[in-house]
């Protein structure tokens, strides 16, 4: 069976679009020390309300180390509190995954999008890791680095251990070539820039990141490939590699990427979660090379119709 009829076999209907019981568990961080659990997931998961989450530690559906608590309980640093969610459905995805290439030591993918890598907050079986694992057992798979559930483009997993840690410690010393496409808004007048903010560590509403003083460091590369007076196509080079970065660095001169309503609304995420339900992104991981047992491989995965 051809790659692509094993991937419609394990998605048809969506493994996630089965009801299913499913606990989640979240340690206190730091930050959330001496914090009652009502503030904790009020703060986190802010697009669901103040109320539902009272009523569901009222009920004893959120607890603090498998123990019924009161929405005033006070939280310590490192204790584990659980989110029980009963007979829950995840948001649809888009299921056309491309193979690109396999061979005994890893495989290349072309993901589509909507599609988160991993489970990750509404996301658990409509995830790539998950179907890929559903479909593939035999291949053992093991992630090597991630794009957002939104962006489309080139992802590569490994089959062994020693495949994984030699190409993750390319993409940790930016050793490896990564080139994304991005059609912005606006006009963008230089041709050439570098983009040097900080970004957070920590996460803010709906899990994304914000552009601080105090962060950690972060260097976007900027290519200017077309422009007209509505949108401009650019190539972008990260040469780190921080969560939402490109994201945020184009927000950040002005210039958000088309359909990112997050990153160009600051009240956006307060009401809204980090994955947009539509492929509306226009961010596409185009170009990847990188060296596996002495031998230089690239790819390119077509870009989507939609930057036309």
């Amino acid at each position: 069976m051809t790659f692509s009829k094993k991937i419609d076999e394990v998605c048809s209907p969506l493994p996630g679009s089965i009801p299913e019981n499913l606990v989640f568990k979240l340690s206190v961080k730091l930050r959330f020390d001496d914090v009652t659990i009502l503030d904790m997931y009020s703060t986190l998961f802010p697009h669901q309300s103040r109320e539902i989450w009272k009523s569901k530690i009222v009920d004893g559906l959120v607890t603090v180390n498998n123990e019924k608590v009161s929405p005033d309980f006070i939280l310590k640093a490192g204790w584990i509190t659980q989110n029980r969610v009963e007979n829950r459905t995840e948001p649809d995805i888009n299921s056309n995954i491309q193979l690109v290439f396999e061979n005994d030591d890893f495989i290349v993918i072309n993901k589509p999008s909507p599609l988160p890598i991993h489970p990750a907050g509404r996301y658990n079986r409509n995830s790539l890791t998950k179907i890929l694992e559903k479909a593939f057992p035999e291949w053992n798979l093991k992630v090597i680095h991630r794009i957002d559930a939104n962006t489309t483009g080139l992802v590569v997993f490994a089959k062994n251990k020693d495949t994984a840690r030699e190409i993750a410690q390319q993409f940790e010393s930016h050793s490896l070539e990564k080139e994304y496409i991005a059609l912005v808004e606006g006009k963008v007048v230089e041709d050439e820039f570098e983009i040097a903010q900080t970004i957070s560590e920590h996460k803010i509403a709906a899990g994304g990141r914000e552009i601080v003083e105090n962060g950690v460091h972060a260097n976007t590369r900027v290519k200017v490939l077309s422009r007209n007076e509505e949108t401009t196509l650019l190539s972008i080079l990260p040469t780190s590699g921080r969560t939402n970065q490109i994201r945020l660095h184009l927000a950040s001169i002005g210039h958000p990427i088309v359909g990112d309503f997050g990153y160009k609304d600051d009240d956006y995420f307060k009401n809204n979660p980090l994955t947009y339900p539509e492929d509306c992104l226009h961010l596409h991981a185009y170009r990847l090379s990188f060296v596996c047992n002495g031998e230089q491989f690239s790819y390119e995965a077509k870009i989507p119709e939609k930057f036309s």
